[in-house]
């Protein structure tokens, strides 16, 4: 006679690998029969299986029917049933503290739809849907034609190889378990779950036995079931498994005595969306550019250079992706997210229909970046700061000059090495500089010299191993060395410089001494030139990167030397807080606001100025909008950025004044920390709204939404369409953090959704009016067919403000007032009811 028992399943995660391992660790003693049960899904599964027990598909608020059968089997069920409901949450939970997510924004409707998805970090906004290319790292699994050459011995030789393969790896993951802790620890003992599964086992054994194959055979005819049985979840938890239960494999294969064989490289032949867990710059650019739709890495860092090209290209790209390769099949249809941080696999109907609003919302924005990239480089007062490119092709050229830039600030010419077997000759580099000069177009175009070493090696240059190269033997530093490297690359511009303002700029300078080499050599390079009557730009512009503290400290006299500075803050930054930018345990000190960075770099700006010498910021933070005031007032004649960055930093700095910029940077260099920047930077923005907390952009009258979650979609899209939102999707969040306290919904078919955020400029009312109605997810059910949106920014400032909402909500309750909106014609009558409503 068994013992069953009920329960609702209450991880929020649903039954993945690690719990289930908690499960079967509780089972594996009882000397009986434990049966779970999915009520939902109608799947059964053996409790003392981790693999049956992930492939029941088993989610938070299932109900789940437990049945125990054997001898003291009542008081095992009710030990059973204490540990699933108080026990297990609190162990799973543990788990999880020891090994958080990374932060990303998933869409509300990804959750209600239970999509299948995946989460990293933002890495190159923008969304894109299409099929994949992936990059394997189990790429080695073994080809099935190779399993058919296996000769089997007799069945009983077989089975006992595979058992003792068993035997030797778990002994193998014990060791092992006894030296590693927290996540390491836990991602072990799924593995040895995984390894000493009942249900596994058995299907091994069965095969051998059954069809009489080889045990290695078997194992990979086995461990790819099971594989196929995980990728046919809707949970990407359970998917996540599949790279445990292959590599699990695969180190019992080794345990046979079999290697493993590298797969094939990847080819791309059409558009596709390239995933892999990480892609080196030389691959990168070995593809057509219209080939790459959208990048999903695992491991590369926010500025590797894949990264940096991918953002200077607009390609939308998830970096951080755990296991991407291995969770994600070749030719599968994917979304990436790149301004959330998200890859949805497979999406449903519903979700295409959101991701196809997003991208209508994309394009139209760009339409909008389309109209601020035509604005000067100049703020409100007439000053004038140079906004120009990053490039690292002379293929970026014609995007850079679409999206408003008046010059290329860093043509990082090391890229043009990448992948070459040999390097270029010195008349090659001179068509290719002259072809970059002559389609300039009067424009300036600094080339930067090779910078090899650090995070871009190149095959064609030899260079040592070192256990720190990115304070190594990298840039001006290996010039002696390969100097015919560096001859034949400097008197190619100084060549090409006849065909357009070409301007020299050198790496990884720390001293006065070195700049003084550099010029020597350019000098003896150009008598050269002209012993050999070959035209060339005698008057060419020499600069440097200021990326070692030592030339900020010192900038009077490298001015004394060189014609411009260009602050590379990447490198400033990690050299400056003795951070390596790559590593995530430290990222923490990636700190662009900090106080102590705004003082040298002021200092050094300022001793340059005194020498007559302008200074520009080539470094990835140079396109981050929100801090062109602080370039403005630190005294930057130019910022060099990501092309795609231009149109919104030319927008804002249209709209700064010098002398209020200036005192921003004041009161920031007296400051203690970066977090107190942060919110004196908020503070500026703040001071700054608009009086209108309407407008006819912000009310449609016609509005096709299906659901909830489009509306609030619909909303967010609205206030970014018209500058009142800087980042919709943390708007958007923000905007259901509140409805998750509250429904906004207060009857008379209207919902009030609210919320503040800093990411509001102003503050906002906007209005929708729908075409059908929707249920609007209130416990009372209501349904929705007008909404009256308000979005108010951060901060004690707009206090005041908050009083619109109280006002408005009082207006509303009247139905004269509601009829009045809902009668209105115009987005003009909408606007003049809404300023009635909340006028003082």
């Amino acid at each position: 006679m068994a013992v069953e028992f009920t329960f609702e399943f209450p991880l929020p995660l649903g039954l993945h690998a690690r719990p289930a391992s908690f499960i079967q660790e509780k089972c594996q003693n009882f000397a009986g029969e434990i049966v779970w049960e999915n009520l939902r899904s109608g799947r059964k599964a053996d409790a003392k299986s981790v693999l049956s027990l992930v492939t029941s598909e088993t989610q938070q608020k299932d109900l789940c029917r437990i049945v125990v059968r054997g001898k003291g089997e009542r008081e095992f069920a009710a030990e059973l049933k204490a540990f699933l409901m108080t026990e297990l949450p609190v162990r799973e939970e543990k788990a999880l503290q020891v090994a958080p997510t990374a932060a990303v924004i998933v869409p509300r409707l990804l959750l209600e739809q239970k999509e299948v998805y995946l989460t990293g970090q933002p890495a190159s906004s923008g969304m894109v849907q299409g099929k994949t290319v992936v990059r394997n790292p189990l790429a080695d699994w073994p080809d099935p034609e190779w399993l058919q050459t296996l000769k089997a011995g007799k069945p009983e030789k077989e089975k006992a190889l595979f058992l003792e393969a068993v035997s030797e790896l778990e002994k193998e993951i014990k060791k092992d378990l006894e030296e590693k802790t927290g996540t390491e620890k836990n991602i072990l003992q799924a593995h040895l779950s995984i390894l000493t599964d009942r249900a596994f086992i058995r299907r091994v054994v069965e095969i051998i036995e059954n069809d009489r194959t080889a045990a290695a055979a078997a194992l990979i005819e086995a461990a790819t079931e099971f594989s196929g049985e995980l990728l046919r979840s809707r949970t990407q938890y359970i998917r996540e498994r599949v790279a445990d239960l292959k590599d699990v494999a695969l180190r019992l294969l080794q345990k046979l005595g079999f290697q493993t064989t590298a797969g094939k490289e990847m080819a791309l032949s059409e558009p596709a969306i390239i995933v892999a867990e990480d892609l080196y710059p030389s691959d990168f650019l070995s593809f057509k550019p219209e080939h790459i739709l959208g990048l999903v890495l695992e491991k590369a860092g926010q500025t590797s250079h894949t990264l940096i090209m991918a953002r200077g290209r607009g390609i939308p790209a998830v970096t951080g992706v755990a296991e991407a390769s291995r969770l994600i099949r070749p030719g599968e249809e994917v979304i990436v997210d790149g301004t959330r941080g998200v890859v949805v696999i497979s999406p449903g109907e519903a979700v295409r229909r959101y991701y196809q609003a997003e991208m209508e919302v994309e394009r139209l924005l760009a339409v909008g970046r389309r109209k601020k990239a035509q604005l000067p480089g100049m703020t409100a007062d007439g000053r004038k700061v140079e906004i120009a490119a990053n490039i690292g092709h002379p293929e970026e050229l014609k995007k850079a000059w679409q999206d408003g830039a008046e010059a290329v600030g860093v043509f990082r010419t090391e890229l043009l090495l990448y992948g070459k077997q040999a390097l270029p000759t010195e008349e090659e580099q001179y068509r290719l500089y002259r072809r970059v000069a002559e389609e300039a177009e009067g424009r300036p175009i600094i080339l930067r010299t090779f910078d090899i070493g650090g995070d871009k090696p190149i095959p064609s240059v030899s260079l040592p191993q070192e256990p720190n190269p990115f304070l190594g033997y990298r840039g001006v530093r290996i010039y002696q060395e390969h100097y015919e490297l560096f001859r034949s690359q400097v008197r190619a511009i100084l060549r090409a410089a006849v065909h357009g303002p070409l301007r020299i700029m050198f790496p990884m300078v720390a001293l006065v001494e070195e700049v003084r080499w550099l010029r020597e050599q350019v000098k003896k390079f150009s008598a050269e030139l002209e012993a050999e009557g070959l035209p060339f730009n005698s008057e060419i512009e020499i600069g440097i990167m200021l990326e070692i503290p030592s030339i900020a400290l010192l900038a009077d006299k490298f001015a004394l030397e060189v014609d411009f500075f260009s602050v590379g803050s990447n490198d400033l930054i990690q050299y400056f807080f003795a951070a390596d930018r790559g590593n995530p345990r430290v990222k923490y000190l990636n700190q662009p606001l900090n106080p102590a960075l705004l003082r040298l770099l002021k200092q050094a700006i300022d001793l340059a100025h005194a020498q007559g010498k302008w200074v520009g910021l080539c470094g990835e933070i140079a396109g981050d909008s929100k801090l062109t005031p602080v370039f403005v007032g630190l005294g930057f004649d130019e910022l060099s950025m990501s092309s795609g960055f231009i149109p919104e930093v030319k927008a804002v700095l249209s709209g700064l004044r010098t002398d209020e910029c200036e005192q921003l940077v004041f009161e920031a260099m007296k400051a203690a920390t970066a977090e107190d920047n942060a919110r004196l930077l908020e503070q500026f923005y703040q001071a700054r709204f608009s009086e209108e907390v309407t407008a006819p952009e912000l009310v449609d009258l016609e509005v096709d939404c299906r659901n909830k979650a489009e509306v609030i979609q619909r909303v967010a899209a609205m206030l970014q369409l018209s500058s009142r939102v800087s980042n919709r999707a943390l708007f958007e969040q923000a905007l259901w953090k509140r409805e998750d306290d509250v429904a906004t919904e207060i009857g008379f078919g209207l919902a009030i959704p609210h919320c503040q955020s800093p990411e509001v400029s102003t503050p906002s009312i906007a209005l929708l009016k729908l075409k059908q109605p929707v249920d609007w997810q209130s416990k009372d059910g209501g349904l929705v067919e007008l909404v009256v949106a308000l979005a108010f920014p951060s901060g004690e400032k707009v206090r005041q403000k908050l009083q619109l909402l109280p006002k408005l909500s009082r207006k509303l309750i009247h139905e004269e007032f509601r009829e009045a909106l809902r009668q209105a014609k115009s987005r003009e009558e909408v606007v003049a009811l809404i300023k009635s409503a909340t006028a003082s």
